[in-house]
């Protein structure tokens, strides 16, 4: 009988510290909702930090088993291309058009003349 207590005593004991442990935790939502708005927030801040954030606009096609990839500056309307290597570290971008938006030339020292 006293075995039968002491079993009954040290469920009771364990069972009020779960539900101490529980009730004093912070609930934490776990939905797919909460994290994409954790990685929403993570990306708008790494955003705000970078200068060229929004620059570049990449789009892929596909066709059967053929790629192509292609990447616009939009600050100079620079068009590249990705040459795909063997491996994706020979890859590389190439310039396929300078773009619509011209880049001013230097400025060179002119002088004026004014005639009387």
């Amino acid at each position: 009988m006293k075995r039968y207590a002491w079993g009954l005593l040290t469920g009771a004991m364990l069972t009020a510290c779960f539900i101490v442990v529980t009730a004093t935790a912070s609930p934490q939502d776990d939905s797919i909702k909460v994290y994409m708005g954790q990685l929403e927030q993570f990306l708008r801040d790494e955003m705000s930090r970078s200068t060229t954030a929004g620059r570049f606009q990449l789009q892929s096609f596909s066709i059967d088993r053929t790629h192509w990839h292609y990447m616009m500056d939009t600050a100079t309307g620079k068009l590249y291309r990705m040459e795909l290597g063997r491996t994706p570290d020979r890859s590389q971008w190439t310039l396929m058009a300078q773009g619509l938006i011209e880049e001013p030339p230097p400025a060179e020292a002119e002088t004026e003349t004014v005639e009387n």
